[in-house]
């Protein structure tokens, strides 16, 4: 029986897509390589910048980081916008009890300062970004960590997991938890599906709600 939820962050609860997709192109401009197209972005984003990184820019790893971190932590906060329905959606959550946390391949510090900055610390027990497990997603190992950090006898099996990217869908199929997948409407999501089976698929943070309704047992 699922008795928490716990959710990706970037794409499922807020918008900031627009300002990452910015932010690796801000740094790949400094370094003189192509720029992404939206296309290329995505594929490159199943996994964390902390093991992403390394791979695209090899000995310019660190400085790369660098550049696209101060790029974020002067314009995240500014550019944060929450997806229609999310405050509706925790907010139902929490004040029916149910115990919510999130998981995100986004660096620690920043995801803290973004879930801070909007007041939904209280909603969380546990809000932990890229660098807090000894892997991040799309392993299972940072949902199995924030489950044993949580502290209420979690397991994967008791929850449900979040989230719209590929590296969310691998992260719940590692560790063993249900999933619901946000597609956003789009149909290219299909061999995603196929592969990964999750529990529901949903196109908007409202179709969630009423997923979560139902996979809870909980009435309007």
């Amino acid at each position: 029986m699922v008795k928490a939820v716990f959710f990706d962050w970037d794409g499922t609860l807020v918008d900031s897509l627009p300002l990452l997709f910015a932010s690796h192109n801000y740094v790949r401009g400094k370094l003189g390589v192509p720029l992404w197209t939206p296309e290329e972005y995505k594929e490159a984003i199943v996994y964390s910048t902390r093991e992403l990184y390394p791979k695209l820019y090899g000995e310019r790893a660190e400085e790369a980081q660098e550049m696209l971190y101060a790029y974020i932590k002067d314009n995240h906060l500014a550019e944060l916008r929450l997806l229609d329905g999310s405050d509706d959606l925790v907010s139902f959550l929490s004040a029916r009890g149910v115990p919510m946390g999130v998981v995100s391949n986004k660096r620690h510090d920043i995801l803290r300062r973004e879930v801070e900055y909007l007041g939904w610390d209280k909603y969380f027990r546990i809000y932990n970004g890229a660098g807090v497990a000894r892997l991040d997603k799309p392993s299972g190992e940072p949902l199995r960590h924030a489950l044993l950090e949580h502290g209420d006898g979690l397991t994967p099996s008791d929850i449900v997991y979040v989230g719209d990217t590929e590296s969310d869908l691998g992260c719940a199929s590692d560790a063993g938890a249900a999933m619901v997948f946000i597609r956003h409407g789009k149909m290219e999501c299909a061999p995603l599906l196929e592969r990964y089976s999750p529990d529901y698929v949903v196109d908007t943070v409202p179709q969630l709600k009423e997923s979560l309704m139902e996979i809870l047992g909980l009435s309007a």
